[in-house]
Order: structure tokens, then sequence, then C-alpha cells
């Protein structure tokens, strides 16, 4: 009898995993028969909301394991479980190698959040404004707000004929309260990352860009100066360099005194 029940529970497991197998099957032979533009749309859409669902949606059968390396998947996958800087000695050579291998695929592409991120690094560690100036263009041209941002703020640390720019593109960005709202992302974003690199750029270390040289009268709620609705200081500021000085002083807020290294 006990022989007899063994049998059965033996039976009944094998059942399940032949269930099993079958499913598998069917769920692969009906991927399949989709269009391979819909399948590439579908994992697009997961690597643009999780890295994780990413990789397990590519482990999860043949055909998203392929379409998982199209340009396009690679162009919308969210960096966001990506630090700015990682902490490589805590990080075996194997995992390190995947990841950069990753994010240098995402900028092959055109991702522009990766594109962002390279441009802020050679610009503000690296000191190549020549290539930061490429990427962040690329980036902008994805759709990457930020981007256009920190092209503004380089602009009028570079000085001379590209301060104007810089000033003028900082402040058309903060023509309106929605606008400073997006701005506002646009610099914590910045200085997120540049509390996180060793900045060693001497553009931005050895001065402070000279920008408005009138005194406006800056009309705020509740005082002067006071972060209130905008958190800016800046509500009713109508000059762009005065807008723009605005922003340049919370970056510079954030970046190492000189000398310090």
């Amino acid at each position: 009898m006990v022989i007899s029940r063994l049998s059965k529970k033996i039976t009944k497991i094998r059942g399940a995993k032949n269930n099993k197998l079958i499913m598998k099957e069917e769920f692969s032979s009906t991927i399949e028969s989709l269009p391979k533009e819909l399948l590439t749309e579908i994992v697009a859409k997961i690597a643009s909301t999780s890295f994780k669902n990413y990789i397990n949606a590519k482990l999860s059968c043949k055909v998203f394991h392929e379409v998982a390396n199209e340009r396009y998947v690679y162009q919308n996958a969210t960096l966001a479980e990506f630090s700015i800087e990682p902490s490589w000695e805590k990080e075996n050579q194997e995992k390190i190698n995947k990841v950069t291998s990753f994010l240098e695929l995402c900028r092959e592409c055109g991702n522009p959040e990766a594109l962002y991120r390279k441009g802020v690094m050679d610009f503000f560690k690296d000191d190549q404004p020549e290539l930061a100036s490429e990427f962040l263009k690329r980036a902008a041209k994805g759709g990457h707000i930020g981007a256009f941002y920190v092209i503004g703020i380089i602009m009028v640390f570079i000085g001379g004929e590209f301060k104007q720019k810089g000033v003028k593109l900082i402040g058309n960005m903060k023509n309106t309260k929605q606008l400073r709202k997006i701005t506002r992302e646009c610099r914590k974003k910045l200085i997120e990352i540049l509390t996180h690199i060793w900045v060693k750029n001497p553009i931005v270390l050895e001065q402070r860009p000279n920008r408005c040289t009138i005194q406006h009268q800056r009309i705020h709620r509740n005082g002067w100066p006071h972060d209130s609705e905008d958190e800016d200081g800046d509500m009713h500021v109508h000059c762009n360099a005065c807008s723009c000085d605005i922003e340049i002083d919370h970056i510079i807020s954030v970046l190492p005194k000189v000398g310090i290294y």
C-alpha cells in the first residue's frame, strides 16, 4: 500500500511537471507567433521600468532573449537602479564588467539618460568640454530635459561667447511656474551627481561666473530671501541673468572648495 501511494505521488509530480512543460511550450509558441516589432516594444517597456524585470524577461524565453538585445530596448532602458559612481571595490570583476558593458551599450544605442550621465561626468569630473557637449546634445535631442539645463550651466561656466547663450537658455527654462518646477528637478538631478563624484574641472572650481551686473529688486511673497512656493527665491525674477545667478549659486554651493585637494 505504501508503495502504491508513493507511486501515485510520483505520477502526480511527473504530471505536474509535464503540465508546466506543456504550458511553457505553448507560451513560447504563442510568443513566437507575435510580430517582432511588438515583442521588442514589450521588452523595451519592461526595460524602461525596471532593470531587474528586464533581466527576468530576457531569461524567460528564447524569443525575449533575442529581442532584449535590440537597439531600441537599450535606448529605452532605465538606469535608475545604477548608482552614479558604483562602489567598485565592493563588486567582483565579473559584475563590474557586465555593468560597464550594459551602460556602454545604452550609450551607443542613444539612451538619453546614459548620454546625460556621461556628459556630466566628462565635463565636471574629467574636464573634457568637447566630449561633454557631444553627449549632452545627443541626450537633449533624445528628449532629456536635464541635458538642456546642464548645457546652459556649462556655457555660463565656460564664458566668452557662450555665456549669454547659457544665460538665455537657463532664463527661458524658468519663464513660468511650471517650467521652474521642471528646472528644479533638473537642478536636483545635477546636484545629486555632483555630490557623488570627484569634481576636478578647474573651470568650475576656480571661478564664479559674473552674469548680472545690475541690482534688480526681487519681490518675494514673504520677504527676502525665502524659499517658498518655487523653492528658488525667484518667483518674480524677470531678468534672465538674475534667474541664472540663482542656478549657478545652487551648483557652486555643492562644489568642493578650491585648494581642498
